[in-house]
């Protein structure tokens, strides 16, 4: 007896665990429950990172209530950069990154494909 209910406990508790506690404001809460009447899906498919456009990306999330995506072809690795010296694959991560926070500004979703960027060509 005393085996069963120390198994129920650690299901249980390793249950709870693995749940995120997601907590919402008003404005978050409103939002998702108009996106219950709303049912499509947009998305956004450019070659490189800095291709996408965040108001569009914004407008079908948060005004039509439309799961919206982005999806970059390459990581933007094998482009240029003005501002540091980061070059391949380091610039790739860089520009993952900056893709991923704008995703947090804008509300969409972020996708990418295993294209590989050869870099600039005349």
């Amino acid at each position: 007896m005393l085996k069963r209910i120390l198994f129920f406990l650690i299901v249980t508790t390793s249950a709870q665990l693995a749940q995120p506690v997601e907590s919402l404001n008003s404005s978050e809460i409103k939002i998702a429950l108009q996106r219950l009447n709303t049912l499509g899906t947009v998305l956004y498919i450019a070659a490189h990172p800095d291709d996408e456009n965040t108001a569009f990306l914004a407008y079908f999330n948060y005004a039509e209530h439309l799961r919206a995506g982005y999806l970059s072809l390459t990581r933007g690795d094998g482009g240029q950069n003005l501002i540091g010296d980061e070059q391949g694959d380091l610039l790739g991560v860089i520009r993952t990154q900056e893709l991923l926070q704008a995703r947090n500004i804008d509300g969409a979703e972020q996708f990418f494909s295993r294209a590989v960027d050869f870099g600039y060509s005349r």
